[in-house]
């Protein structure tokens, strides 16, 4: 009888999009392991906040058969952090480079209350984007690499890091915190602490802030794994 895995849904970080995990799916695909990538309101030309991308990813869930294993990047590692403490249909949660922050912190809050001098605020003050993204996001891709993604990053809604998260659990969810050693946007230390944060697996991966472009076969290769430790 052939393995039965579960749902793999991938939630892209700020200012990118599903496309940033096209290659972890095609790696995916080809070990039979079923996914899907959503799309946050945030990054989007609505700039939706975070509750709004907490019901997106809650109506993909609804829209696909689980149970769910969720991988999220950066910052969409907190709207799927309220969606784990939520349904249980996710059985397990693995944070790439991403973040795990105290339900009630926003990610603003966490950096220091006000945007990072690579943020650039928009003249209304409604969306960010970044400065220098091949440093902080790209450092270990290609130039070539890097010159492809970076023209499709978007804006990122401000309120998206203002909102405060409503709901966590850690602890009482399986989780893998992915940390990227060579992350130009989130340096290792904070990436440890809240991996100690989540109270599951540890995994180090040589990467950047991008290692579903910089190392996609290894980090699909630790995705697969997870979905395979709970096939059935």
């Amino acid at each position: 009888m052939a393995a039965s895995f579960p749902t793999v849904v991938l939630v892209h970080g700020a200012w990118h999009g599903p496309w940033c995990w096209d290659d972890v799916r095609t790696r995916l695909t080809d070990a039979g392991i079923p996914s899907a990538a959503v799309s946050l309101p945030s990054s989007t030309p609505r700039l939706g906040g975070l509750n709004d991308d907490v019901a997106a990813l809650n109506a993909a869930l609804d829209d696909l058969n689980g149970p769910f294993v969720i991988a999220a990047h950066s910052y969409g590692g907190i709207p799927t952090t309220a969606i784990a403490a939520t349904r249980i249909d996710v059985v397990h949660t693995i944070y790439v480079c991403a973040f795990a922050i105290p339900a009630g912190a926003s990610l603003q809050g966490m950096v220091g209350g006000q945007p990072l001098d690579w943020w650039l605020p928009s003249p209304d003050g409604q969306s960010l984007t970044t400065t220098d993204p091949e440093s902080h996001f790209f450092n270990a891709c290609t130039p070539a690499e890097a010159a492809t993604a970076a023209p499709k990053l978007t804006p990122q809604s401000t309120r998206s890091f203002q909102d405060p998260l409503p709901k966590a659990a850690y602890g009482q969810l399986p989780a893998t915190y992915v940390v990227c050693t060579r992350d130009g946007a989130i340096p290792t230390p904070v990436q440890h602490g809240m991996a100690r944060r989540l109270g599951g697996t540890t995994l180090e991966l040589d990467a950047d802030h991008s290692p579903w472009l910089s190392r996609p076969a290894e980090l699909a290769a630790i995705i697969s794994g997870v979905a395979g430790s709970i096939s059935a």
